[in-house]
């Protein structure tokens, strides 16, 4: 029986670049949206990113023929004022073997293929479970004024 590992992994580095991507527009609005760089204080859940964490954990569900990867899926949501999350995205999978010294990995083209599928619809995953999130974060400050944030969250996972 394969047996599935999950590990959330908790990153404090903000990805440098993004692709516009055209999934879902930004909201119009004549507020800036700032970086995590740019602000005083970024933003932050009430009982700590743990609960983000542990929320991912119980409610993503993956396809059973992905095994033995190492991914780790970069999203980005925008942190309004209020405290909302909004714009949530899905915008790179990094995708590395994990393979034992054991085991020889021996795949088919249509393995591959498959594999390929099901990793790419682990994106919209991503953004289906972060929209389902809806604890209130504390916003990002700038000059004593709640801002507009944009956020990037990676999340890593560990298949066996």
């Amino acid at each position: 029986m394969k047996k599935l590992v999950l590990f959330l992994l908790f990153s404090t580095a903000i990805a440098r670049a993004q692709t516009a991507s055209t999934e879902t527009p930004l909201p119009e609005t004549s507020e800036k949206t700032y970086r995590s760089t740019e602000v005083d204080l970024k933003p932050q859940l009430k009982d700590g990113m743990y609960k983000l964490s542990m929320f991912i954990s119980e409610n993503f569900k993956f396809q059973n023929a992905i095994q033995n990867k190492k991914i780790t899926i970069f999203s980005s949501f925008i942190i309004e004022p209020d405290g909302t999350m909004t714009d949530v995205k899905a915008f790179y999978i990094s995708v590395k073997d994990y393979i034992k010294s054991d085991v020889v990995k021996i795949a088919t083209q249509d393995q591959k293929i498959n594999e390929a599928d099901q990793i790419e619809t682990m994106k919209g995953e991503t953004v289906r479970v972060l929209k389902l999130f809806n604890t209130t974060w504390i916003p990002a400050m700038k000059d004593d004024k709640a801002v507009r944030c944009l956020y990037n969250y990676p999340i890593n996972f560990n298949i066996e």
